[in-house]
C-alpha cells in the first residue's frame, strides 16, 4: 500500500468513527422510545429495559453502517477535494481507480462486519432478547400485579386487587378477587397471599390465607359468607406477545432450510444488507467530488435521501415478493441490479473524463 493509500484509508476510518458515534446516539434514543412503549403496553417486562436495548444495538448497526459508511466517504474525500489534495494526487498520476483501491480495502472489512451482523450477531441478539422476555413472563410476575391496582386476570378469571406486592413478586397483602360465574358473583378477600407456579397445569396459583368468601346473585337475597384459613386460586399465565416477527430471531441456516416464502423473504433481507453497503461505497467517491469553495455538507442531505430511497425500495420489493406482486425468484435483485447500473454509469463517466483530461494534458 502506498503512503497516499494509507492516508486516504485513515481519513475514511476517522470520519466513519465520528459519523457512527453520532448516528448511534440518535438511534439509541429511538430504541429507548420503542422499548419503553412496549413496556407501557405490557409486551416487555420493565426489568428488561437495558438488556433489550443492548441486544438490539447489533440490529441497529446493520441499518447505520451503510449510511455511516456513505457519509464518512463523502466527508473524508470531500474535504480532500476542497483542500485541493485530490488535485495534487491527480497531478501525480493518482487516478480515480487508485483512489478507489484503499476504499475497497476498507469496504471489504465493512462488508464483512455487516455480513456478520446481518447473518449471525443481530439474529442471535433477537433470539436472546425474545428468550429473556419469555423466561421473565413465565415467572410469577406474569400475573401483572402491582400495588394498589385492579388487574384483569387472563382467561376471564376475574379482577384482582392487591394493596401491596413484595419486591420478589411472590407474596401480596390485602387481596380482593371478584369473579362472575353463571350469573353469580364471588368475592374473595384475604390478608395475605403467595404466588406460585403449578408445573403440571402450567398455571399461576394464588394461595390465600386468613380470608373469607362471599357469593350470591346480585339483587337477590341468600348470599353466603364463608371464612377460610387457606384457599388456592389458579389462572392461566399472561404471556404477552412482544409484537416482533419471530423469523427475525431465527438463524440464517434455519431460514435457508425452511424454504417457505416468508423465510425466503427474511433471508433476502439479510442478504441485501451487505450488498447495499458495498454498492453505496462504490458510488461514494464519485458523489464526493466537489469544488474548492463548495459547502462542506451540501451532499450529506443528498446521500441520506439516496440511502433512504435505496433501502425503502429494497424493502418494498421484498413486500411485493411476499404478496406475489413480483415473482418470488426475482425478489429484491432487480433493485440491486438497477443501482449497479447507476454505479457503472457514474464510474464510466468519471473514467471517461479522466482519460479526456490525460489526453488534453498530453497534447
Amino acid at each position: 500500500m502506498t503512503r497516499a493509500g494509507r492516508y486516504l484509508e485513515r481519513e475514511v476510518w476517522y470520519a466513519l468513527s465520528g459519523v457512527l458515534a453520532v448516528l448511534l446516539m440518535v438511534v439509541l434514543g429511538g430504541l429507548l422510545t420503542d422499548v419503553l412503549n412496549k413496556i407501557a403496553r405490557g409486551k416487555v417486562p420493565a426489568v428488561l429495559l437495558l438488556s433489550q436495548i443492548g441486544l438490539r444495538i447489533p440490529e441497529a448497526l446493520t441499518l447505520l453502517l451503510p449510511l455511516g459508511s456513505l457519509l464518512a466517504v463523502l466527508l473524508a474525500y470531500g474535504r480532500l477535494y476542497r483542500d485541493s489534495e485530490m488535485a495534487v494526487l491527480a497531478a501525480s498520476g493518482y487516478g480515480p481507480l487508485r483512489t478507489l483501491s484503499p476504499l475497497l480495502r476498507t469496504g471489504l472489512a465493512l462488508v464483512a462486519v455487516q455480513a456478520a451482523l446481518a447473518f449471525w450477531i443481530a439474529p442471535l441478539g433477537r433470539e436472546i432478547a425474545a428468550k429473556m422476555i419469555v423466561d421473565t413472563q413465565r415467572s410469577v410476575a406474569v400475573a401483572g400485579l402491582s400495588s394498589g391496582r385492579f388487574v384483569e386476570l387472563p382467561g376471564k378469571a376475574g379482577v384482582l386487587y392487591v394493596a401491596n406486592v413484595s419486591s420478589d413478586q411472590r407474596s401480596v397483602d390485602e387481596i380482593m378477587l371478584v369473579r362472575e360465574r353463571e350469573g353469580q358473583r364471588v368475592v374473595l378477600t384475604a390478608r395475605r397471599g403467595v404466588l406460585d407456579i403449578d408445573e403440571e397445569s402450567d398455571e399461576v396459583v394464588l394461595r390465600l390465607a386468613a380470608g373469607e368468601r362471599v357469593d350470591g346473585r346480585p339483587g337477590e337475597p341468600g348470599y353466603r359468607r364463608i371464612r377460610f384459613e387457606q384457599a388456592d386460586i389458579g389462572f392461566p399465565r399472561q404471556i404477552a406477545d412482544s409484537g416482533d416477527d419471530p423469523r427475525q430471531a431465527r438463524s440464517t441456516l434455519a431460514l435457508w432450510l425452511a424454504g417457505d416464502l416468508e423465510s425466503d423473504a427474511e433471508l433476502t433481507r439479510r442478504l441485501a444488507q451487505p450488498l447495499v453497503l458495498l454498492l453505496l461505497l462504490l458510488l461514494a467517491p464519485v458523489m464526493a467530488q466537489s469544488a474548492p469553495r463548495q459547502p462542506r455538507y451540501d451532499k450529506v442531505v443528498v446521500a441520506i435521501l439516496l440511502y433512504v430511497a435505496y433501502s425503502n425500495l429494497v424493502e418494498l420489493a421484498r413486500v411485493w415478493a411476499l404478496t406475489g406482486t413480483v415473482p418470488g425468484w426475482l425478489g429484491t435483485w432487480w433493485v440491486h441490479a438497477g443501482f449497479l447500473v447507476v454505479v457503472a454509469v457514474a464510474w464510466g463517466r468519471e473514467l471517461a473524463s479522466w482519460r479526456r483530461g490525460r489526453r488534453a494534458l498530453a497534447r
